[in-house]
């Protein structure tokens, strides 16, 4: 009797489609959530650090000129939409380059590979991480940025006004004032009083005066938009028109009014402009020259750099990839590098299209190319299983020994 052959159940069964198709879903969500977690801890790291360094003018102003909390509060407010121009996008690049640092040093790359997914196949939850802080970038680019340098502007100009002492800085020869010169030995610090003033009144030409006085008080006329400078015990000593001698009078109270220049209109700078405002000024000047070179720049870096942004997470998705350092510091340390490098080129750039030593309307893309190509050239290594290095590739082979 002929005995059938034994049916064998295979170990690992073949999965069905809708499984196949289930598991890139899980993984895109899993890489989703894990950026976003990394970009929030980054941004709000990045963020701190970026307005450490402008917290020491602030706490100037709050311990010994006295200004408000809320007018503290304000700047703070209006100075974030600027940060976060440049913070987003670092902490976007960071959040990808850790993401996949990690997933590399775990060796789930590798697990992945082995699976059949290969690196393109990872891509589109990074691209809709990427477009979503290229939005926000944008944002702040074209509207957010822009509002808060006119309200910062406002902000210090009624801080000003109501606080005259401000500007006034002590044991210098201050020269804000039209014609007028003031020095003044020492501020208090409620700012209310200037004691030992000196003042170099040239507004006449034929008749200069010379004005000291044992105290003073700056004060801010709303009716005129003019400063008055309230002086006590002090005295005028005025040339005469032939200048061959003085005319000294002693006063108790003596009102001087004078025209601080921060007052007097100015027309905005480019930082300040919406879109619509930059064309518009780019029209009223002529091409080839400075002003036209910078708003020509203005407008087109308004849309490079959330461009770059996606760029710079394209440029840093093989890297982490490819990466075999481990922890988080270095991915820190490295995207923070990457950043500034990215911000350095458009340095350079703006400098040289200001000069128009390159094209103006270039000069913002030339970062983005110079990180395309760097992008291009880690994808091609990385989908070849190849060391970003080209030298560590060639290390780690030997030397080439013919028999």
């Amino acid at each position: 009797m002929e005995k059938s052959a034994p049916h064998y159940q295979p170990l690992n069964p073949p999965r069905s489609a809708t499984s196949r198709r289930t598991q890139p879903f899980i993984l895109y969500r899993y890489l989703w959530w894990e950026c976003w977690s990394i970009f929030a801890v980054s941004l709000l790291a990045i963020t701190v650090i970026v307005f450490m360094g402008r917290i020491t003018r602030v706490m100037q102003l709050i311990i010994t000129k006295g200004v408000g909390l809320a007018d503290i509060g304000k700047f703070c407010l209006l100075l974030l939409p600027y940060l976060l121009l440049f913070t987003v996008p670092m902490a976007g690049m960071i959040a990808v380059l850790i993401t996949f640092l990690r997933l590399s040093n775990d060796n789930e790359i590798m697990a992945l590979k082995t699976s059949g997914l290969s690196a393109l196949q990872l891509l589109p939850p990074i691209i809709g991480f990427s477009f979503l802080i290229t939005g926000v970038t944008l944002f702040f680019s074209l509207y957010a940025t822009p509002w808060g340098n006119q309200e910062m502007r406002q902000l210090l100009l009624d801080v000003t006004k109501r606080r005259a002492d401000l500007g006034i800085r002590e044991q210098v020869f201050n020269n804000d004032f039209d014609r007028v010169v003031l020095f003044v030995n020492n501020v208090t610090a409620s700012g209310e009083l200037l004691q030992g003033v000196f003042l170099s009144d040239d507004r006449d030409q034929e008749v200069p005066n010379v004005i000291t006085a044992d105290r003073a008080r700056l004060l801010f006329d709303p009716k005129s938009e003019r400063l008055v400078l309230q002086l006590f015990q002090g005295r005028v000593l005025r040339l005469s028109e032939d200048a061959s001698s003085f005319h000294s009078v002693e006063f108790d109270i003596y009102q001087l009014p004078l025209e601080l220049f921060q007052f007097a209109p100015r027309p905005k700078s480019e930082e300040e402009m919406y879109l619509s405002e930059l064309r518009l000024a780019l029209r009223q000047h002529q091409p080839g020259t400075l002003e036209h070179n910078k708003l020509l720049i203005e407008i087109n870096r308004r849309f490079s750099l959330p461009l770059g942004v996606t760029i710079m997470v394209l440029t840093a998705m093989p890297l982490g990839i490819s990466t075999q350092v481990r922890g988080r510091a270095f991915g820190l340390i490295l995207g923070l590098g990457i950043f500034l490098l990215y911000y350095l080129l458009l340095t350079i750039a703006w400098r040289l299209g200001n000069h128009a030593m390159i094209p103006p309307a270039f000069a913002p893309w030339l970062p983005n190319l110079v990180f395309a190509g760097i992008a291009g050239f880690l994808w091609r290594r990385s989908l070849r299983d190849l060391p970003i290095a080209v030298w560590e590739g060639s290390w780690r082979s030997g030397p080439n020994i013919k028999e």
